[in-house]
């Protein structure tokens, strides 16, 4: 009962905290901020790009203002630019001139025989510019298509056949083989926000772990606790008691995120909804949560048993550290193809499982069996690391003295149990 008062002792030490209660309330809403006001940003303000048009023909103007008229969503307003007396290198040093002095954004030169040579050119600032220059390509296409249409005699009735583009529609196809009609954009935006909790919380209650470790030590007040109970007990209370605070935070925001999608909640376009919280997507955020906090309070508690001072655990913390981090750069690749066989191995480590494998249940619902021979390969790691973590802490617990070194931790992980 004893390794019971010191979980208990540990969580509440935690949740009774100031800094704890503002936390729970203030990470949910950076994380809205940090994803919503972008969206919000971009619908309210103004980001209209002027772009000046060079058409020594005359004739393409109206077609391409419509073609963007038409795609309000490129922000592109075109500005006639005149030609005078067919002196087209004057109006493009003109056109430069201003877009040199940002009066324009950008501009368009097309040439005389637009329809028989169709060759365009672009002019802008910046680097950024390339983004406007791609929005302009497909609609001058079109104008380029309509134009020929025109001079060919093909009927309108015919150019809108010809012109007519795929309606495309996609599915979600589930276990059971039943196909459901599901908001992508809603589906990454829920997978990206457990995934940044679970990097979050893993990163911060592990750190937590390694600074409570090393507190108690250098008050001495681990001595007076080992004098009552064993060191594996010591370690497994801490590491579970300050796991436990995480956990509740973690369900504090879950029960947040699911009671925002409940109301349907919409950003930027983008759906959130609650069937996007099925059971395996939370079944599975919980036990990656408590698995992969396990595994790296674990390491992080044997090396703040080794340390005297947080300076003297970075050398040891850093690299530990890289094992959350890693994965997170990995995300992009698993996201291009989240069922191919590099995706599925890197999926399977252990230290990299809690982000990639509960991306790919996010987001391509890999086979049952993949992601239950995840949870154990962890288990087994944290076993492994429990039985290496125990000999640290049981021996580092009472070190004291000069900093250690790599090579101390090699020589207390090789002593005998």
């Amino acid at each position: 009962m004893k390794i019971l008062a010191i979980i208990r002792r540990e969580y509440l030490e935690r949740v009774r905290t100031k800094g704890f209660v503002i936390s729970t309330l203030l990470i949910p809403l950076l994380m809205a901020l940090i994803m919503v006001v972008p969206m919000l940003t971009m619908q309210s303000v103004d980001t209209r790009n002027t772009v000046g048009l060079i058409d020594p023909s005359g004739e393409y103007f109206a077609l391409l203002d419509a073609s963007l008229s038409a795609q309000e969503e490129l922000h592109v307003s075109l500005i006639p630019l005149p030609v005078t007396g067919g002196d087209l290198a004057g109006a493009t040093a003109g056109l430069q001139d201003q877009i040199r002095d940002e009066s324009l954004d950008g501009g368009v030169v097309i040439g005389d025989d637009f329809i028989g040579t169709p060759k365009a050119t672009y002019y802008s600032r910046s680097v950024s510019g390339s983004i406007v220059r791609d929005d302009l390509q497909p609609a001058l296409d079109r104008v380029l298509r309509q134009a020929r249409f025109a001079r060919a005699g093909v009927p309108d009735s015919l150019h809108a056949y010809l012109s007519e583009r795929v309606a495309w529609e996609s599915l979600s196809v589930g276990d059971t083989g039943e196909a459901t009609r599901r908001d992508e954009g809603g589906v990454m935006l829920l997978a990206f926000t457990l995934i940044m909790m679970l990097y979050m919380m893993v990163l911060v209650y592990g750190q937590q772990t390694l600074t409570a470790v090393i507190e108690e030590k250098s008050s001495r007040v681990v001595e007076v606790l080992l004098s009552s109970v064993p060191s594996s007990q010591l370690m497994f209370g801490k590491v579970v008691g300050i796991g436990g605070a995480g956990l509740t935070q973690v369900a504090i925001w879950t029960a947040a995120i699911f009671v925002m999608a409940g109301q349907g909640l919409s950003v930027g376009g983008i759906s959130f909804d609650a069937s996007y919280l099925t059971p395996m997507i939370l079944g599975s955020f919980v036990v990656f949560f408590v698995l992969g906090f396990l595994l790296f309070s674990m390491m992080y508690a044997g090396v703040g048993a080794l340390c005297n001072t947080i300076q003297e655990a970075q050398p040891f913390a850093t690299p530990i550290m890289m094992f959350v981090i890693i994965p997170m750069m990995l995300m992009t690749l698993v996201l291009r193809a989240p069922s191919s066989p590099l995706a599925t191995v890197l999926s399977l480590i252990p230290m990299f499982s809690p982000i990639l494998m509960f991306m790919r249940v996010c987001l391509a619902s890999p086979p049952l069996w993949q992601v239950l021979l995840s949870w154990v390969l962890m288990s087994l790691t944290i076993w492994m690391m429990s039985r290496a973590a125990g000999k640290l802490f049981r021996v580092g617990i009472l070190m004291s003295g000069s900093a250690p070194n790599w090579a101390t931790l090699v020589r207390t992980l090789r002593q005998p149990d």
